[in-house]
């Protein structure tokens, strides 16, 4: 392919570099491009480009974070289904097999960018893999999402957490990927439909359906406030977060998105803004109050709580940090981990099991981060708030909300017979 100059525009110098290099390394791979022919069809000096990424694997690992932003999108489950004009998010074997089908045409149009970044991994600082792995699991993050709210939709359940099935699924597309740019794939699979079809029916096999009876499980006062003092003591983040998950009845995919932003002090009280992603792919705003009093035990106040207390440290922990160094969507994030990246469902979970560690259900089975969403609900409920309000604040919709009746109804049912007996 013979490449022109790319003509001088309105576009950014950076982004002009990107795209360029982008259409290099896709055409005649990363080690036959140099940065002086990328300076030269880009039309910019190449101390500008040195300037602007440093080196040659500087502006390779800005390359691959635009190749995932594109991913991304493409992960994102409202334009997929729309596009491959899917109407019913219930199915979930159409669902996967556009996605797969979708994800190994977007990687091999670029085949041979793939071949080199297979070729050449070895070679990459550290700290490009590890931005790499960050952009892939954010493209893992994005399309767990996708499939939890399949399966909440379609009241299914799988044997494995979403995150996992998502990390599943993109490796053996990218392992799939792969073997077909490096060797003869016929050898191992017939065709691509054949390993699609395989892949999605070893998914759809392990999938079950939820029984519309299942009861809500909510946890009792007394182990509630025994979570939130082992909380307290693995640290002020992880005792904030469990003051959210029990206080406002957040789910995690809405916490681990939470921004500064988002939380705010009205009539002193503070309120949480939470964006619900819905059946029509759009993102619905809900604002709900950050409970000080939870179930008979207050957390302080307004100003003074598990959550203002972490603020504080999240504060000072910043000032220790340049600013080049965090990204303004990282500085904005209400949590991160150690390294300042955003929390995974997988993180969270792995806090709420050494907080419960010690505790259990009445059956035996371990306490789920979700029992915590349930508690907070009959709480609600019990506080006698009206149904249009409670189905406001807490997006769930009418048709589920029986469950939680029924739930309150054998609570109470069960706290006045102990009356009687006083």
């Amino acid at each position: 392919m013979v490449h022109t100059p790319m003509a001088v525009s309105r576009i950014p110098t950076r982004q002009r570099i990107v795209n360029t290099a982008l259409e290099l390394f896709a055409s005649q791979g990363i080690t036959e491009t140099t940065t002086r022919q990328i300076a030269d069809f880009a039309k910019v000096n190449e101390v500008t480009l040195f300037r602007h990424f440093g080196n040659k694997h500087g502006l390779l690992l800005a390359v691959l974070q635009e190749c995932l932003q594109k991913y991304l999108v493409l992960a994102q489950v409202g334009e997929s289904l729309m596009i491959s004009d899917i109407s019913s998010r219930s199915d979930l074997r159409r669902f996967l097999k556009y996605y797969i089908q979708s994800s190994l045409r977007a990687i091999e149009s670029v085949p041979e960018l793939m071949r080199s970044l297979v070729g050449e991994a070895g070679q990459y600082p550290l700290e490009s893999r590890q931005a790499l792995a960050q952009g892939v699991n954010q493209v893992n993050q994005t399309i767990a999402t996708a499939i939890n709210d399949v399966l909440i939709n379609s009241r299914l359940q799988y044997s494995l957490p979403p995150i996992k099935l998502a990390n599943l699924l993109n490796t053996c597309i990218l392992g799939y990927t792969v073997i077909t740019l490096t060797s003869d794939i016929q050898a191992i699979w017939g065709d691509r439909d054949e390993f699609v079809n395989t892949l999605v029916d070893m998914f759809i096999q392990e999938v079950s359906p939820i029984s519309r009876t299942q009861s809500i499980v909510d946890i009792s006062s007394e182990v509630v406030r025994e979570i939130l003092g082992q909380a307290k003591k693995c640290g002020a983040r992880d005792y904030a977060i469990a003051y959210l998950l029990f206080g406002a009845g957040i789910k995690v995919n809405n916490l681990i998105n939470l921004r500064m932003q988002d939380y705010q002090i009205q009539s002193n009280h503070g309120i949480l803004h939470i964006r619900d992603n819905r059946e029509d792919f759009t993102d619905i705003s809900r604002t709900v109050p950050l409970n000080q009093n939870i179930l008979g035990h207050r957390y302080g106040s307004v100003n003074n709580n598990p959550l203002s207390a972490y603020f504080k440290i999240r504060k000072n922990e910043l000032k220790d940090v340049k600013p080049n160094n965090l990204a303004n969507d990282q500085i904005e994030l209400m949590f991160f981990n150690s390294d300042r990246q955003s929390l995974s469902l997988e993180v969270v979970e792995q806090m709420w099991k050494r907080w419960t560690q010690p505790y259990q259900n009445l059956d035996g089975s371990p306490l789920e981060i979700e029992q915590a969403r349930h508690t907070w609900c009959i709480e609600m409920l019990g506080r006698n708030l009206d149904i249009d309000s409670f189905c406001i604040i807490s997006g769930i919709n009418a048709r589920d909300l029986r469950a939680y009746q029924t739930r309150l109804g054998e609570k109470l049912a069960i706290n006045r017979a102990i009356a009687l007996d006083s």
